[in-house]
């Protein structure tokens, strides 16, 4: 009898089921002031019955095509009913929190609750159910993705979200956001540079000498054990000494606090996926590859730059890839030692206003998803195409 549940998708499944719970949850927080903590408002206290009662059977569509998803066009109905949950939300969270603070005190200010952010939650784990029952080049694959990025972007652009507490700290310091999100993207952006061309010249270098592999791996792998926080605090004492001893550094902005002693941490952290990368995938060049080349005549140098590099690329970005993505995080705790960055908003808020840890917590992750896309499409491009089979 339970015949008709075994195509059922357990990853939809859970998508669902979390749907569903959101309904029993907050759904928006309304407190007085941004210090003050809020009260929570339900789906029925926050909305009218009608539009709660569409979000109800848009899960409950995704609870019965989780049920079944064999096929395509159910995982297609999938996707698109997971991206309508959550165009619906956004919508209607932003029109009910201008109905409520036209009504409430000045300051009032109304959050986003526990149902809302579990509904972000569960629709991306349908949207990413929905991509595994596609093939990577169908169109739907990701139109599915990016439907959500999309929605979001033209409600934030539009102001119809101008009203909800983030947005409102957001409108308070936009001119100090940019210029941390820049300080931000320097930061990781640059020590991921930096890290490429060192891990990437090491992991070669590991490569052609024993001597060198052993001490240039225990070293990286040591450096990733030590906590972040403690990495930046070290480096603060060595280089306000040598500032001291050459006061000219202090010109070139060299200090013991601020972008430098942050950029030496990131780039040291971002050396062992690197390098690794760049060892494991020259190593696995196929000895017939390289035998001939050797045979066509070519030299040491041509072998490397025609045969090795481009066989193991690959590899080597997708160490790149991830370094990127550590980076994009660590950089936020680089604010602690005056260097800028989102994670400046963080530590401001902590103790104070909860959006306010928002602001910069939010776009930290909407980069590190976005710099994981970038990444995963450069994987494919320096993918030869002998090799893309295999690596999909």
């Amino acid at each position: 009898m339970f015949g008709r549940f075994t195509s059922r998708d357990n990853v939809a499944l859970v998508g669902s089921v979390l749907g569903l719970a959101t309904v029993l949850l907050s759904w928006l927080s309304l407190s007085p002031n941004r210090l003050s903590p809020g009260s929570g408002m339900s789906l029925r206290e926050s909305i009218d019955w009608g539009p709660a009662a569409l979000i109800l059977l848009l899960w409950l569509v995704c609870l019965a095509l989780s049920l079944n998803t064999k096929g395509r066009r159910r995982a297609i109905l999938l996707g698109i009913t997971a991206n309508l949950v959550l165009a619906v939300t956004l919508f209607l969270a932003g029109m009910a929190t201008s109905r409520i603070v036209a009504i409430e005190p000045e300051f009032s200010r109304v959050s986003p609750s526990a149902g809302i952010w579990l509904t972000i939650a569960a629709v991306y784990v349908l949207i990413f159910a929905a991509r595994q029952r596609l093939p990577g080049g169908n169109i739907w694959r990701h139109l599915i993705f990016w439907a959500g990025p999309v929605t979001l972007a033209g409600l934030l652009f539009s102001g119809w979200l101008n009203d909800i507490s983030i947005m409102v700290e957001f409108s308070g310091r936009s001119e100090r956001f940019f210029q941390e999100l820049w300080q931000h993207i320097f930061l990781f952006g640059t020590a991921v540079i930096i890290g490429s061309v060192i891990g990437i010249w090491l992991g070669i270098w590991a490569t052609r000498s024993r001597r060198v592999e052993r001490p240039v791996f225990f070293l990286a792998n040591i450096t990733q054990t030590i906590p972040s926080l403690a990495l930046f605090g070290l480096l603060i004492a060595p280089l306000s000494a040598l500032t001291l001893a050459f006061p000219f550094l202090r010109e070139l902005g060299i200090r013991g606090i601020g972008t430098t002693p942050a950029l030496i941490a990131l780039v040291i952290y971002s050396l062992l996926p690197i390098m690794r990368n760049t060892f494991v995938g020259l190593r696995q060049v196929d000895p017939a590859a390289i035998d001939a080349g050797l045979g066509m005549g070519m030299s040491r140098r041509q072998l490397f730059r025609c045969v090795e590099m481009p066989l193991a690329a690959p590899l080597v970005a997708e160490g790149v890839r991830i370094a990127s993505v550590q980076s994009v995080g660590l950089a936020a705790v680089a604010a602690l030692i005056g260097a800028g960055g989102l994670g400046f908003f963080i530590f401001q808020g902590f103790g104070s206003s909860t959006d306010l840890i928002m602001l910069g917590a939010i776009p930290i992750i909407v980069l590190a998803l976005a710099v994981d896309a970038v990444m995963r499409l450069v994987v494919r491009l320096v993918t030869p195409k002998g090799m893309a089979g295999g690596a999909a």
